[in-house]
């Protein structure tokens, strides 16, 4: 067997050559939401400095069975204005169990990764290559980098194979969100292009990427960026990957949480949950199902028949990111007529004002949802008495 080493001029795929290069300890900006209370299992990284995943982990109540008559979500009129953002606060290194738990994680899942680009290697430009690329990759210019330096790693003659075999995985950092969770994982991984020529020869090819994983759930990872040891930084960097825009444009996903809220005539199953739903993790939870409960109650009394909200505008008011990918706290301010009829009778129209807090859970950058996670009362006090809890929301469940 002959054996060549070669290392990819540029930035290649999975081959940013990096030698005895490593890449210095990130420092995100990201400030804690004041809001979120969790006492994580961490230690302090030195000298932050300034810094951003996303499987659908939204926890929304069961479902209404299908067939029973259901309001429709009400449509959303978005007023842009400007809102503050809280300054984000360092990332920390992760420690314990959390950090075991979530290597162990992304070592199960690198093979698949290889598998991947083994795929994507046949032809890098083709529908479905882009399509596995994007699953494995967010896109962004280091993907774009993976994309062309896979090109010449394709057989070059009828009857060669090549594969790639994991060598090794090292860990360089592992950040946590204030509240604990694993934001993403700095690695150095290293593998071999096996190619088998048609007569049996074999050669292979050592290579080595220093890429930035961040956790998608249930298992599964995407690279986020690689860095550049040449230039001494991540290829995507560190600036923030989301944007007033894109809040304004997501803003239509809470629209199921109204939607809830409302009642058509002839319904036959409650909007609250069941003592022990899966989806009634926090102390907000538990409030909410209490008033959804209420309005269950004066359902079944007849007390109204229907129940809708018109003219629903929503402003944000707030954004409290915890990392540079964009996901973190956003308050808004709804203002809307809540209508409710009972049978026969005429229509009685409320104004309303409500403010209330959600996660906005991303973990590419890319792909987001929102859930619910507080909402002010009356007395201006929050329901989640100022403990959102976000370890216990921002987590796998399935």
């Amino acid at each position: 067997m002959m054996t060549a080493t070669r290392r990819w001029t540029g930035l290649a795929l999975a081959a940013i050559a990096l030698a005895a290069c490593t890449a210095p300890a990130a420092t995100p900006s990201v400030t804690p939401p004041a809001t979120a209370s969790s006492a994580p299992t961490t230690a302090a990284t030195p000298a932050p400095t300034a810094e951003a995943t996303a499987t659908t982990l939204v926890r929304t109540p069961e479902p209404i069975p299908t067939g029973s008559p259901i309001a429709s979500a009400p449509p959303i009129r978005v007023v842009a204005q400007a809102f503050s953002v809280a300054t984000a606060a360092p990332l920390i290194e992760v420690v314990g169990p959390y950090r075991t738990a979530a290597e162990a994680d992304l070592r199960r899942w690198v093979p698949t990764l290889l598998e991947g680009l083994d795929k994507i290697r046949v032809d890098p430009y083709e529908a479905s290559s882009r399509a596995l690329l994007d699953s494995l990759y967010a896109p962004g210019p280091y993907a774009e980098v993976v994309r062309q330096s896979l090109s010449p790693l394709r057989p070059t003659s009828q009857g060669e194979q090549r594969r790639f075999e994991l060598g090794e995985l090292t860990i360089q950092h592992m950040y946590a969100k204030p509240w604990g969770r694993v934001a993403y994982i700095d690695a150095t991984l290293s593998y071999t292009d096996r190619v088998t020529a048609a007569d049996g020869k074999t050669t292979t090819v050592q290579l080595a990427q220093q890429a930035r994983f961040v956790n998608q759930g249930h298992g599964m990872y995407k690279v986020i960026d690689g860095y550049d040891p040449t230039l001494g930084r991540w290829v995507d960097g560190e600036l923030p990957r989301w944007s007033a825009l894109a809040l304004e444009a997501e803003v239509q996903q809470m629209s199921w949480f109204f939607q809830r809220e409302s009642y058509v005539p002839g319904e036959q199953y409650p909007h609250a949950g069941a003592p022990g739903s899966y989806w009634l993790i926090t102390k907000f939870d538990a409030a909410w199902n209490d008033s959804l409960a209420k309005l269950d109650a004066s359902y079944a009394k007849k007390e109204f028949t229907t129940r809708r909200f018109e003219n629903l505008t929503v402003s944000i008011s707030r954004f409290e990111p915890a990392t540079f990918l964009g996901d973190g706290i956003v308050t808004i301010v709804a203002n809307a007529r809540i209508v409710t009829a009972a049978a026969g009778g005429a229509e009685r129209s409320t104004p309303v004002t409500r403010t209330l807090r959600f996660y906005r859970i991303t973990r590419d950058g890319i792909n987001a949802n929102w859930q619910v996670v507080d909402e002010q009362a009356s007395n201006g006090a929050w329901l989640s008495g100022d403990n959102l809890e976000l370890a216990e929301i921002d987590q796998d469940r399935g």
